[in-house]
């Protein structure tokens, strides 16, 4: 992915879209990118193999607006992450086809994750620390988005689709988990770095 990233960055400063200044910006976002669209297509396959669809967009949209602000774990290499967002993806929907959470417990499991993600909004990578006024906005932002997680199973609830209820109250709970492994990898990798 790098040497792709590389390529398609110097082919934009040749054109003259951007400027030579920017070419660590921009091959950054250019791997970054190209990382997360080849793992969306390899789960989409999966999820049109396993005929789940719709399961794969709610957990999609949810998982990486979520995941975007409030945080989690973060692999130090693309091919652990690749895996691991894979792996993921393919546990989450086969759970999902096969067990369902009653209606009150899929209900109290997002309204006590959610309660939790919030609180530990955003979480940090040693790599990408963050500046108060950063921590501020995704907090702010991951409460809107929880707010529209909410919107979104009050309309399923109403609509009688407690299926999807259950797959919400899956994805925000493996959102969750992810969030406290996150802090923990942090809290780990930074008293490594201060002892050193």
């Amino acid at each position: 992915m790098k040497r792709l990233s590389e390529k398609l960055t110097g082919y934009v400063i040749k054109i003259g879209a951007v400027s030579a200044e920017s070419y660590a910006i921009y091959q950054y976002g250019f791997q970054i990118g190209l990382e997360m669209l080849c793992c969306f297509v390899v789960c989409l396959g999966i999820a049109i193999y396993m005929h789940m669809i719709p399961e794969f967009a709610v957990f999609t949209v949810i998982f990486m607006l979520l995941r975007t602000y409030a945080g989690g774990v973060h692999l130090n290499s693309f091919g652990a992450c690749f895996i691991c967002s894979v792996v993921v993806q393919t546990l989450t929907l086969l759970i999902d086809s096969k067990y369902k959470f009653t209606i009150t417990n899929a209900l109290l499991i997002i309204l006590v994750s959610a309660i939790l993600i919030l609180k530990a909004a955003p979480v940090e990578s040693i790599n990408r620390e963050l500046e108060s006024d950063e921590k501020e906005h995704c907090k702010k932002v991951t409460m809107e988005i929880l707010i529209g997680v909410f919107t979104f199973v009050g309309c399923c609830t109403i609509a009688g689709a407690e299926d999807m209820v259950s797959l919400v109250a899956l994805t925000v709970l493996i959102i969750l988990i992810s969030q406290y492994v996150g802090v923990a990898k942090y809290k780990i990798e930074k008293s490594k770095d201060e002892r050193e």
